[in-house]
C-alpha cells in the first residue's frame, strides 16, 4: 500500500504496520518504522501501538513509561486502552502503587474504566492477597453494563481467598470460574479448576469436575490423568489415585512418567517407601518408557513442578537406569535455576554425567561446582568414577587424599572405593588400620573386599583373624 501509494495512508494503517513490524521482525524494527511515520500521522492509535510493545516486558518498562508521560503531553490518554498496557505491565511486576496512581488519573481525567481495566485491577489484588481490596473493588464494578470477569481473573481470586484460608468464598469462586467458562478454554480450565479444590481439601469436587473433565474432553490425555492424581494427593485420597493410576495404566497413552513419579512421591511423603520402589520397578515402568525426550516436556510444564518433583523424578528415572534423562532434569534444573541447588543435587549430576558422557565431562563439571559446595557427597561421586578402572588409581588416591585433608574420611563407602582398586593384602592393612585410626567400622562391603584379598594371597589366619573380629 505504501510503495503503490494505492491511497493516502491514516493514523491507523501506521499503527496496524507498526504491530504487524513488531510481531514479525521484532521490536528493533518497529521502533525504526516508528521513527519514520510523519509527526502529523502520530495519533493515538500509533502511540499505543508502541505503548502495547513496550507494555510486554518488564525489560522495556522504561520505554513504555517514556511513551505513556509522552501521550499524557499530547493529550492522548482519553482511552483506558493506554492505562490498560501500562496497568498490564505494572500488574505483571506486582507494582499496587503504580496501578493506584493509574486509576486516580483515569477517574481525574473522566475516562471510564473498561473490562480489561477491571480484570487487570483484580488480578493484581488477587497477586498480592489483598483480599479486602479486593472484595471492595469487585462490589464497585460488578453488575455494571459491559464488565465482565474472566474466568482466569475469577480463578486468580479463588487462590488468593485460598492463601487467605477463606475456602468458603473460594468455592464460590471456583464456582463461578466454572460458569463463565468457554468451550475452547474448557481443558485448561478443569486443569486449574481440579488443582484448586484439591488445594482446598474438596475431594468431592476434584471427582465431580473429573467426571466433567472425561464426559467434554475425554479420557485419552495424560495431563488430566496427572492433575487428579495430584489433585487426590492432595486430598490425602492414596487410594483414590492408586484407582485413577490403574485405569490410565490401562490406557494406550503415550508414557509419561511423571504420572508413576507423582504416585511415588505420594507413596514416600506417607512414608509408604516400599511401595514407591515397587512401582518404580514394576515391569510396567520398565516396558514402557518415555517417548519423548525429557528436555521439551520440562519446557512445557517443568515451571509447574515443585523442585522435590523434579528431584524425585531424577532419581525414579536413575533408579531405573535412564541416566540420559535423568542428566537432562538435572542439567534443565541447574540452566533454569528453579530453585537453590544443593550438595546432593551436585553429587547427582557429577555421577550422572560421567554415567552419560563419561569421565572427562564428569571431571570439567566437577571443577566448575562452588568449591564450597564440594562436600563429602560430591567427592566421593568422583571416587566412584575413578574407583571404576584401576587405571585411575592415580586419580584416585589423589582425591583420597584430598578427601583426608578436608576431614571427609568418617564413612566407610571412600575406603571401599579403594579396597576395590586394591588387590594386595599389605595395601589393605594400610587401609583397614587408617579405618581404625578414624573410628570408622568396616561395614559389609568392607568385608567382602578384605576376605577377596585376602583369599586371592592364601592369607588364611589374616583371613580368619579378621572374620572373628568383626563377627562373622
Amino acid at each position: 500500500m505504501s510503495k503503490e501509494k494505492i491511497c493516502n495512508l491514516i493514523p491507523e494503517d501506521f499503527a496496524a504496520r507498526l504491530h504487524l513490524i513488531e510481531n514479525v521482525v521484532g521490536l528493533e524494527e518497529a521502533e525504526k518504522f516508528f521513527e519514520s511515520i510523519p509527526k502529523n500521522a502520530r495519533g493515538d492509535s500509533v502511540y499505543t501501538s508502541l505503548l502495547n510493545s513496550y507494555a510486554r516486558s518488564d525489560k522495556t518498562l522504561c520505554k513504555a513509561e517514556a511513551t505513556f508521560q509522552k501521550m499524557r503531553d499530547l493529550g492522548l490518554l482519553l482511552r483506558p486502552v493506554p492505562y490498560n498496557a501500562m496497568m498490564s505491565l505494572y500488574s505483571a511486576l506486582k507494582n499496587r502503587e503504580k496501578v493506584e496512581e493509574l486509576l486516580l488519573e483515569m477517574k481525574d481525567n473522566d475516562v471510564e474504566a473498561d473490562n480489561v481495566t477491571v480484570n487487570n485491577v483484580l488480578k493484581l489484588y488477587s497477586a498480592v492477597c489483598d483480599v479486602t481490596e479486593m472484595e471492595k473493588f469487585l462490589n464497585k464494578w460488578e453488575g455494571i453494563h459491559g464488565i465482565k470477569l474472566a474466568w482466569h481473573t475469577t480463578l486468580d481470586m479463588a487462590k488468593a481467598y485460598l492463601r487467605a484460608r477463606s475456602s468458603g468464598k473460594a468455592m464460590k469462586m471456583l464456582r463461578l470460574t466454572e460458569q463463565l467458562v468457554d468451550q475452547k478454554s474448557l481443558k485448561s480450565a478443569y486443569d486449574h479448576l481440579m488443582k484448586l479444590y484439591g488445594e482446598a481439601g474438596n475431594r468431592e469436587e476434584v471427582l465431580r469436575l473429573w467426571k466433567l473433565y472425561k464426559s467434554k474432553i475425554g479420557e485419552r490425555d495424560n495431563n488430566g490423568y496427572r492433575t487428579v492424581i495430584h489433585s487426590l494427593l492432595k486430598v490425602d485420597d492414596i487410594v483414590g489415585a492408586e484407582e485413577i493410576y490403574k485405569v490410565w495404566e490401562s490406557l494406550p497413552l503415550e508414557f509419561d512418567h511423571r504420572i508413576p513419579t507423582m504416585l511415588a512421591s505420594g507413596y514416600r511423603d506417607r512414608g509408604m517407601t516400599e511401595k514407591a520402589e515397587k512401582l518404580m520397578n514394576s515391569k510396567t515402568i520398565k516396558d514402557r518408557r518415555m517417548n519423548k525426550p525429557v528436555t521439551p516436556l520440562l519446557e512445557q510444564w517443568g515451571d509447574q513442578m515443585k523442585p522435590s518433583d523434579l528431584k524425585c523424578l531424577i532419581k525414579n528415572l536413575r533408579d531405573s537406569k535412564q541416566f540420559s534423562k535423568a542428566l537432562q532434569v538435572s542439567e534443565w534444573m541447574g540452566e533454569k535455576q528453579v530453585c537453590n541447588l544443593y550438595l546432593e543435587d551436585y553429587a547427582a549430576r557429577l555421577y550422572l554425567t560421567e554415567n552419560v558422557l563419561g569421565l572427562e565431562e564428569a571431571e570439567k563439571y566437577f571443577e566448575n561446582i562452588p568449591e564450597n559446595m564440594k562436600d563429602y557427597s560430591v567427592y566421593v561421586a568422583l571416587l566412584s568414577s575413578y574407583a571404576k578402572s584401576d587405571k585411575n588409581l592415580g586419580k584416585a588416591m589423589a582425591t583420597f587424599k584430598k578427601m583426608r585433608e578436608l576431614g571427609f574420611l568418617l564413612k566407610p563407602s571412600p575406603f571401599n572405593l579403594i579396597l576395590s582398586l586394591y588387590s594386595r593384602g599389605n595395601m589393605v592393612d594400610e587401609i583397614l588400620r587408617e579405618m581404625e585410626e578414624n573410628n570408622v567400622d568396616p561395614d559389609l562391603i568392607t568385608v567382602n573386599h578384605v576376605l577377596k584379598v585376602y583369599a586371592a594371597e592364601s592369607k588364611i589366619q589374616a583371613m580368619e583373624m579378621f572374620m572373628r573380629r568383626w563377627g562373622y
